[in-house]
């Protein structure tokens, strides 16, 4: 016959240890799971009470089968990080179910931690790291507990010294967490793949931007090294649109030119572009920063013009924009200088030029070719027709807003002579074509304008309603030029931001409802920043904690950095650690480590003999110390042989129990009994 050998006061911690555990799961992952588990825990409770007996093998197979079925149900497959980890799930709810004896204990705390751990995979903040400190101290409470022989044990003492253990490991984590050369993983593992994406996407078309500017979620973070740029300078450019059908701008490529010649990885022979961008940015001023990416299931980055990177995993192209080599599953981190003066370095080629000027068949923008065509012929200089578009634009009465009314047939022709009322892309998007149209090469280019700083910190947060489009036009000398018509027509949005800018405006009160800012100020407002100061902190220096910057900490710890003063650091590190801690252990083994009922023995024997004036025998008994008083002081020897009565019954009695409140009641017939003495 089967002992169940886990003692009763452990249960709590178990049960609450494997909820906790596969919460992270539960709340991501398909409903069925959280059925199974409510099943386990309610059986597992059921025989924990002897109301009904442990599952036999054919049911928990059954069980088994099922999770594993229901998995590939839910996932299409048992492998990879989502399915893996659901399924991980599922079988430590059942081995939690047919724990029996202590080594399956043992398996179920050592699986516990691997599940907790596997949330680590998909979120890495702050919270998500204590959340996982408070599952590994239950499950170290657990294992205490389940070495615990002691029946009456309180379930709470397991906890403080799980507590503790977890303390005295804290500066040997933090040793290797320094010290430890960080090296990349043998695998990599694409992480999320089933999550929609988010942000920008390759292509818009009217109303698409307005749709995201009603998002207050997080883009990216930017951290720069030194002052930061001015509002008007805070372009953040993702991507470049350069073929329109009448309705949507896409990217594309100039015909004719090769992906390597366009797009370079800093792999083989750098193109001739590349090699002037390098030339003349030793001569232009520069912003460096450190940028932080939200994950978005895309490969396109965000960058100030003009982008070269300095750490990180992503390429350069010719358009001026960056792209990562894989899409972003999670928080990336690229460091980044950019120039913004240096976009005279790349030339104009033929293809492109074809590419900048290319327009839909004539039944789209009849009006607006004619218009382009009169700048043209009234223009000395495509700097005269930009000039000329930009006064109509302040001129006319344009109108921006969250809300532009739909357009049908033909986009350009209804915005500009129509309804006049739009969004940022409205206005890109029909300067664009206008710009083409006069003979100008001309794109679209897509990203996020402007930034809120965080004040504790000093960093920008560039959040999804900060979304936004504006227009390039190439000038003879000049390179690609930003022009952007929304600032003729709402200048405020560019030193303001969308908020700033729509504040006063009735009509958009309702779309800026939503939009969380730092602007509100008041209690709340102070905890977002204070929030997000320690998240942006714990990215840059723990999640951020990579080799380079490993080095340069390391540098400044060591001087010279040599894989024998590294091992060297690193073992005396070590050893002074754990001696430190033998010498605790060392003082604590030392003293006499007393009870809660010894104590309450020793206060009355000491009591008594400052009463007597005379010392008392260390083996005196309860009894005789009551005899000892109602000799010395007869009318307290009824409270005294009370108190000696009631202390045996919690000392020798297991069915009595010696809870709080019992000692509460023997506190306060030794209280009594002092009154009596005094």
């Amino acid at each position: 016959m089967r002992v169940y050998q886990v003692p009763v006061h452990t249960r709590l911690w178990l049960a609450t240890a494997l909820i906790a555990c596969s919460l992270p799961q539960l709340l991501l992952g398909p409903v069925w799971q959280s059925v199974l588990l409510a099943v386990v825990v309610v059986i597992r409770w059921l025989v924990d009470h002897q109301r009904m007996r442990l599952p036999g093998r054919i049911v928990r197979g059954v069980l088994m089968v099922t999770a594993v079925g229901m998995t590939w149900y839910s996932f299409g497959r048992i492998y990879g990080p989502e399915a893996g980890v659901a399924l991980l799930v599922s079988l430590f709810a059942l081995k939690y179910l047919e724990m029996v004896q202590q080594r399956d204990a043992y398996v179920v705390i050592v699986l516990g931690y691997f599940v907790c751990a596997t949330a680590l995979l998909f979120e890495r903040g702050p919270g998500m790291f204590l959340f996982v400190l408070l599952c590994m101290l239950l499950l170290t409470a657990c294992l205490v507990g389940i070495n615990h022989s002691d029946t009456r044990a309180s379930a709470f003492s397991h906890l403080k010294t799980g507590g503790v253990m977890l303390l005295q490991a804290i500066p040997v984590t933090l040793v290797l967490f320094l010290l430890v050369p960080r090296v990349a993983p043998l695998w990599n593992m694409q992480l999320d793949s089933g999550k929609a994406r988010t942000g920008m996407s390759d292509s818009i078309s009217p109303g698409d931007i307005s749709d995201l500017s009603e998002s207050s979620e997080l883009a990216f973070r930017v951290a720069f090294q030194g002052e930061l740029p001015p509002p008007s300078e805070r372009y953040w450019r993702g991507l470049t649109l350069s073929h329109y059908d009448g309705r949507t701008w896409q990217q594309a490529m100039p015909r004719g030119m090769a992906v390597d010649s366009y797009l370079y990885n800093e792999r083989g022979t750098p193109p001739d572009w590349y090699n002037r961008l390098q030339e003349q940015g030793a001569q232009q001023a520069s912003y460096s920063y450190q940028l932080i990416m939200e994950p978005t299931q895309r490969r396109w980055l965000f960058a100030l013009a003009v982008p070269m990177l300095e750490q990180g995993d992503a390429s350069l192209a010719r358009d001026m924009r960056l792209v990562a080599r894989a899409p972003l599953s999670q928080r990336t981190a690229y460091t980044i200088t950019s120039f913004p003066g240096l976009s005279t370095a790349i030339p104009l080629s033929v293809q492109e030029q074809d590419l900048m000027l290319s327009l839909p068949d004539d039944s789209f923008g009849r009006r607006a070719r004619g218009l382009a065509q009169q700048w043209r012929l009234d223009s000395h200089s495509d700097r005269q027709i930009v000039s000329l578009a930009l006064r109509h634009f302040r001129e006319q009465p344009f109108h921006y807003t969250l809300k532009p009314p739909p357009l049908t047939a033909d986009p350009i022709d209804e915005f500009l002579f129509r309804t006049r009322r739009g969004f940022c892309e409205h206005y890109a998007s029909s300067f664009t074509f206008l710009m083409r149209a006069a003979g100008v090469p001309a794109r679209v280019v897509v990203g996020y304008q402007g930034g809120e700083q965080n004040t504790l910190g000093s960093h920008l947060l560039v959040r999804q309603y900060d979304a936004h489009a504006w227009a390039e036009v190439w000038l003879q000398g000049q390179g690609w030029v930003r022009v952007d018509p929304t600032a003729a027509v709402a200048p405020d949005r560019i030193e303001l931001g969308l908020r700033g800018s729509l504040q006063g405006d009735a009509e958009e009160q309702g779309a800026l409802a939503g939009l969380d800012s730092f602007a509100g100020g008041g209690l709340f407002g102070r905890l977002q920043l204070w929030a997000d100061y320690v998240d942006f902190r714990w990215q840059t220096w723990v999640l951020g904690y990579d080799n380079q910057f490993q080095l340069q900490v390391l540098r400044r710890l060591l001087g010279d950095v040599t894989p024998l003063r590294v091992a060297v650091s690193l073992i005396v590190a070590i050893t002074l650690l754990l001696g430190l801690y033998m010498l605790v252990l060392l003082r604590q083994s030392g003293k006499l480590q007393q009870t809660v009922l010894e104590r309450e023995f020793w206060r009355v024997h000491q009591r008594l003999e400052l009463h007597t004036g005379q010392s008392l025998p260390a083996g005196l008994s309860p009894e005789g110390l009551a005899r000892a008083v109602e000799i010395q002081t007869p009318k307290a020897g009824p409270v005294a042989r009370q108190w000696a009565g009631y202390y045996q019954q919690l000392l020798y009695n297991p069915g009595f129990g010696a809870g709080k409140a019992q000692i509460r009641h023997l506190r306060r017939l030794r209280n009594r009994l002092y009154k009596l003495l005094d």
